[in-house]
């Protein structure tokens, strides 16, 4: 009520956004108390991580080959991630639109929907966590190593190098969390 207030709407669209909030994983709801921030956990974070690891590789594989139109789009989508150095809204951003390019071709759409859910997770830890110059360049180098792997139609290797990625990721962010 107090939120919906100090926006000028009515409680149903704010409720609405709250729930979904609580659903993504970043709110947690507390039953006829309302609502509030979820606290960073490493088991959650290793878990879907885990996940994630294998689940995007498979994804990779199942896609048909990669055109030179999407290889580019990759490629500036990288570039964009460097740029976007201090500005962590679009390097999280940047980073989403770079893996759903990657997986867009999987023809497996109920892999891509449940990959699309489980992304949600690491995403509210990499808002934290990417403030720092040192990760967004190391990030924008692992997607442009994944990317070199695809233009030498090394598939294998590229499916191999976003595992260990989201793996090596996961164990840094988990390290992270206080």
């Amino acid at each position: 009520t107090t939120l919906a207030r100090q926006l000028g709407v009515s409680r149903t669209p704010v409720r609405e956004a709250l729930l979904r909030l609580a659903r993504e994983g970043v709110l947690d709801a507390d039953a006829g108390r309302g609502f509030r921030l979820r606290r960073f956990a490493r088991d959650e974070l290793r878990d879907v991580g885990g996940i994630l690891a294998v689940l995007e590789p498979l994804a990779l594989g199942l896609a048909p080959d990669f055109t030179a139109e999407r290889l580019a789009t990759l490629a500036d989508l990288a570039h964009e991630l460097e740029r976007a150095r201090g500005d962590v809204a679009r390097i999280v951003e940047m980073d989403e639109a770079w893996h759903r390019s990657l997986l867009a071709d999987c023809p497996n759409h109920r892999l891509l929907e449940l990959i699309g859910t489980l992304r949600q997770v690491p995403r509210r830890y990499l808002h934290a966590y990417l403030r720092e110059a040192r990760r967004v360049s190391l990030s924008a180098l692992h997607h442009t190593r994944v990317l070199d792997a695809l233009r030498r139609g090394d598939r294998t290797g590229a499916a191999a190098l976003l595992e260990r990625r989201w793996r090596r990721g996961i164990e840094e962010m988990e390290a992270w969390i206080p």
